[in-house]
């Protein structure tokens, strides 16, 4: 029923942002509302399903629950980590630019974390549990005893298929940062960005799939694309100055202006930042080796 609930208010968002487009035409700039629009539908279609799943006890939506859960859990610890660090100094210089007292930007920066740790970890967490619980499992299995494809693939290969399948999702949001794509210390923009992205797309879709099925070759193309991520990643950030980053973006510049002044000056932190993102992948990746087909492993039948 939570779910149902998420969805139902992230195409409320759709529906207000919808209506202040027609009400407001000239203040909407669609190339940053339409991808948000687009983004809030697909997530909310993603929640609902899920939820109706929930509530008629299928395999595959406690599954795809659990998987959405860990990884929406992960991704959260990790962003209130960085959110906690970086979220006091850039109130903090907020409130010096737009005239705010340091107490009140500190209660409004208190504020902000409590409300995203509820949304990135509490609510995850409370879905982990709850899908985790053995009497759920039961209930499951009893009402839908045929496992399915959801069934049959692990857990951690099940929850890796769906972060890659978030990753794909998010493609939807860059056309309001107009493309900006990081290329091996350069940044693309426009139809060559796009090019790339869509191609970051496909490669989220083809390696979903593939992992699903435990395939050899999905495993080795993940490892491939996390060491070709790392050095584009890398190599871009810790060479190009925020300055040309925000000013690449778009309509969106203003919006990062604050961030700038956070922005680490020595490329060694870029490259430490990037190694932990994109190494952790990887020593995921070599942790669940075992799981993919022979010569790797398991065989695909096997739970």
């Amino acid at each position: 029923m939570v779910e149902i609930l998420i969805g139902a208010a992230l195409l409320g968002l759709v529906v207000l942002t919808a209506i202040a487009v027609m009400l407001a035409p000239a203040m909407a700039d669609l190339r940053v509302v339409l991808p948000s629009m687009a983004l809030y539908t697909v997530l909310a279609a993603v929640f609902i399903t899920l939820g109706v799943g929930s509530i008629r006890a299928r395999r595959w939506a406690r599954e795809l629950s659990l998987s959405l859960a860990w990884v929406w859990l992960i991704t959260g610890v990790i962003t209130m980590v960085v959110a906690w660090l970086l979220l006091p100094d850039l109130w903090r210089e907020l409130a010096v630019t737009s005239g705010l007292s340091i107490a009140a930007a500190r209660a409004v920066s208190l504020g902000v974390n409590l409300l995203l740790s509820f949304v990135y970890v509490l609510l995850p967490a409370g879905f982990v549990v709850f899908y985790r619980s053995p009497d759920v499992a039961a209930t499951c299995h009893a009402r839908d005893p045929d496992p399915g494809w959801a069934g049959r693939c692990p857990q951690r290969l099940l929850a890796l298929s769906v972060a890659y399948g978030l990753a794909g999702l998010s493609v939807l949001a860059m056309p309001a940062y107009n493309w900006v794509f990081p290329f091996f210390g350069r940044l693309l923009s426009g139809p060559a960005g796009a090019a790339c992205w869509i191609g970051v797309l496909a490669a989220c879709i083809v390696l979903a799939w593939g992992t699903c099925r435990r395939s050899p070759w999905a495993w080795w193309s993940a490892v491939s694309g996390s060491v070709i991520g790392f050095a584009t990643a890398a190599s871009t950030f810790a060479t190009v100055r925020p300055e040309a980053l925000f000013a690449a973006m778009g309509p969106l510049a203003d919006q990062f202006g604050l961030f700038g002044q956070l922005w680490p000056t020595s490329p060694w932190t870029h490259l430490l930042f990037w190694f932990l993102v994109w190494g952790s992948l990887l020593a995921y990746l070599i942790a669940i080796r075992k799981l993919f087909d022979p010569p790797l492993g398991l065989s695909r039948d096997e739970p």
